[in-house]
């Protein structure tokens, strides 16, 4: 697999400092709730930024969040133009990043582990 270079890793901070912005402030759709961008990847050629996102509530309001992302996903791209000094706006794709619930996950299973050896030290 090919590492991130630094020229990627510096638009992709700047994709996902403006876009946060830009969804934050600029976003009107009331389907997005409260989401909150995690990562954004770029492509080696620049073209393409894979931005992943989280966002608060349960299942419905994952698909309401995407939903209204995607939507959007041209007004989002012309907004972020300007404030990019490159010749091309990357195309955005948008993906929920499930990273932290799996982490939730795994957090409960070691706590699950810890208590059971604690219960089977006491007896």
């Amino acid at each position: 697999m090919k590492t991130e270079t630094i020229r990627q890793r510096k638009i992709a901070d700047q994709v996902k400092k403006f876009l946060s912005q830009i969804i934050d402030r600029r976003l009107k759709d009331p389907r997005k709730g409260f989401i909150t961008l995690t990562s954004v990847k770029m492509s080696g050629d620049l073209r393409i930024a894979k931005v992943y996102y989280t966002c608060l509530g349960d299942k419905e309001q994952q698909e309401n969040s995407q939903k209204a992302l995607e939507s959007a996903h041209n007004f989002l791209r012309n907004e972020l133009g300007p404030n990019l000094n490159m010749r091309f706006t990357p195309e955005l794709r948008f993906f929920y990043d499930e990273s932290l619930e799996y982490s939730q996950h795994i957090n409960e299973l070691i706590k699950k582990i810890h208590k059971s050896d604690k219960d089977k030290n006491h007896s």
